[in-house]
């Protein structure tokens, strides 16, 4: 009896460690292998969730400006963002491309080319014509050719765009004055708002549509004025025996920046969309700044100025008065807009 318990002891452990050791076994012994189940495969790696794509309606904001970098010595349209970054050419063609402005979809950008004409300059030419590029702003790139809008036969420049995107207002010697003429975007539709001998220049639309506002010499010297939308019931905002130029609507129509040596240099001035409080933004009487842009928030307009002895591109802050230098560059960069 005792010999036969340890046997059933020593049989009893065999099964145990055959059950729950072959495994093991199996990896040991040569031969044995073939007989365990293969381990269930190893979870996959994990991966980097994918970026999400961008959110319908938001995109980065913009700056478009002119800059004389083009390798020909020639003006070229270039955007930037607000902070410096993603500096890039658009155009790059052998002749001048001037004064860009945004469509308000953000997604074109109209601007003035000598493309057309013998050398390609604007100091040379008595030509030039509308253009539209189109622009991703999520890219920053133009991702489809540019397409001509005026038929390039008199000096057309200073397009502005109406709010609904369709139309295009820009002044034009093409009846023998500057005066202010709008264009659909397809070329079609070309009417004269202006009939005056003094010169009507640098057109703003409102975005409300209703209004445009322009630089006029029919008082005797420039002043701002505004006029409705099909050219009647013109009103000079400004009436000052200064040069006051270059119009900018804010982006909720309720104020204007322009251009005026008042203060015997070129500065930066606000004022109500009526004409009032006109105030001194650039305060810079050392220096010359152009035109300003309102940022889409009204906080900040972007200028240019040759306070450092060269023209560059810079940012203001309405509240505090701080300037951002946004570029540095030995050529000029001038005329800037801000996206929508």
């Amino acid at each position: 009896m005792r010999t036969r318990a340890i046997w059933v002891g020593i049989i009893g452990a065999a099964i145990i460690l055959l059950t729950f050791g072959v495994g093991w076994a199996a990896l040991q012994v040569p031969g044995v292998a073939r007989l365990v189940k293969p381990l269930p495969p190893s979870p996959m790696p994990m991966t980097e969730p994918p970026v999400p794509s961008p959110v319908p309606g938001l995109r980065p904001e913009w700056i478009a400006f002119e800059t004389r970098r083009g390798d020909l010595g020639d003006y070229e349209v270039y955007v930037i963002t607000p902070d410096g970054s993603r500096l890039t050419n658009l155009t790059r063609s052998w002749a001048d491309d001037l004064a860009p402005v945004w469509a308000p979809d953000g997604h074109r950008i109209a601007f003035v080319s000598f493309r057309d004409t013998l050398t390609g300059k604007a100091s040379l030419e008595k030509s030039s014509s509308l253009y539209i590029l189109p622009f991703d702003p999520l890219t920053g790139t133009s991702p489809e050719p540019v397409h001509r809008v005026t038929d390039g036969q008199s000096r057309d420049g200073w397009p502005t765009w109406s709010p609904d995107g369709q139309r295009l207002a820009f002044h034009s010697n093409r009846g023998g004055d500057w005066d202010i003429w709008v264009i659909q975007v397809d070329g079609t539709g070309l009417t004269n708002l202006t009939r005056h001998p003094g010169a009507d220049r640098y057109p703003a639309w409102s975005p409300d549509g209703k209004r445009i506002a322009f630089t006029s010499q029919r008082s005797g010297n420039e002043d701002i004025w505004v006029m409705n939308a099909d050219g009647s019931n013109p009103v000079n905002l400004t009436q000052s025996p200064a040069r006051d130029r270059y119009p900018m609507w804010s982006h909720d129509g309720q104020r204007l920046t322009f251009n005026t040596n008042r203060d015997g240099n070129q500065e930066i001035y606000v004022m109500n969309a009526d004409g009032s409080d006109p105030i001194n933004l650039s305060r810079s009487p050392d220096s010359t700044e152009g035109l300003a842009s309102w940022s889409p928030d009204g906080r900040r307009v972007v200028l240019y100025s040759d306070r450092t002895g060269n023209k560059d591109l810079y940012v203001v802050d309405l509240e505090t008065g701080q300037w951002q230098n946004l570029t540095d560059h030995p050529a000029s960069d001038e005329f800037c807009t801000w996206s929508p």
